[in-house]
């Protein structure tokens, strides 16, 4: 039986790849003069941390100030655009019923996300992700550990809600983070599916074993 849920945030908790998308094409048009195709956005973007996509993007190697720098700017436009649309910057539909039953059945939420610190306490204020789960628990992209599809921060989350693979479950979005939560060797992975974006595709080593676009079709005993 199922008692630890940990969730991707990006894509996964909010359907917010229009929002990524259309920061990410703004920074790398004005940082690097290149013109971000969808598929490169599912395989150098989708689940990565900012390191990796900047590195995947660049000519030349980028120093660590640089990356900080154009990962400040990129956030802030990303932060920018939520803002400007309510409409996308919303919990995914279901979501927030499913986390308050899953809390009052005891079970164990947290959060594993390759966003950075700053846009983790802007989802925290904007969306009043508090009333579930502790910010001091969730685990953020703050370069202490390998990013995705390194289990690392899936395990991490689990381990600070005292949860266990055998009943834990991980929803993500992304290939790289479903193949996380295969490396992390859960009992269920969910892949969480905006319906108004082209579907990904699933490498075929990644085992999926639901697949949503929303949290109210989940079984009632999940």
């Amino acid at each position: 039986m199922l008692n630890t849920y940990i969730f991707d945030f990006n894509g996964t908790m909010i359907f917010d790849a229009e929002l990524q998308q259309q920061s990410w094409s703004a920074i790398l048009k004005q940082s690097f003069n290149h013109v971000m195709t969808n598929a490169e956005f599912q395989t150098a973007v989708a689940g990565r941390n900012n390191q990796y996509t900047f590195d995947y993007f660049a000519d030349t190697p980028l120093t660590t100030a640089e990356v900080t720098d154009l990962s400040a700017a990129k956030e802030q436009l990303y932060r920018d655009i939520c803002l400007k649309r309510p409409d996308k910057f919303q919990l995914v539909a279901g979501l927030a019923g499913f986390l308050t039953t899953k809390q009052a059945d005891g079970a164990k939420l947290n959060i594993a996300t390759a966003s950075e610190a700053e846009n983790v306490d802007f989802f925290f204020d904007h969306l009043q992700l508090g009333q579930w789960f502790d910010r001091k628990q969730v685990v953020i992209n703050d370069g202490q550990l390998p990013g995705k599809p390194a289990p690392d921060m899936f395990l991490t989350a689990m381990t600070r809600v005292h949860g266990d693979r055998a009943h834990t479950a991980i929803f993500e979005d992304s290939p790289s983070g479903l193949l996380a939560a295969n490396h992390a060797q859960v009992s269920q992975t969910v892949l969480v599916h905006d319906p108004n974006t082209t579907p990904i595709t699933i490498p075929v080593d990644v085992t999926v074993d639901q697949r949503i676009t929303t949290y109210q079709t989940l079984p009632a005993d999940f």
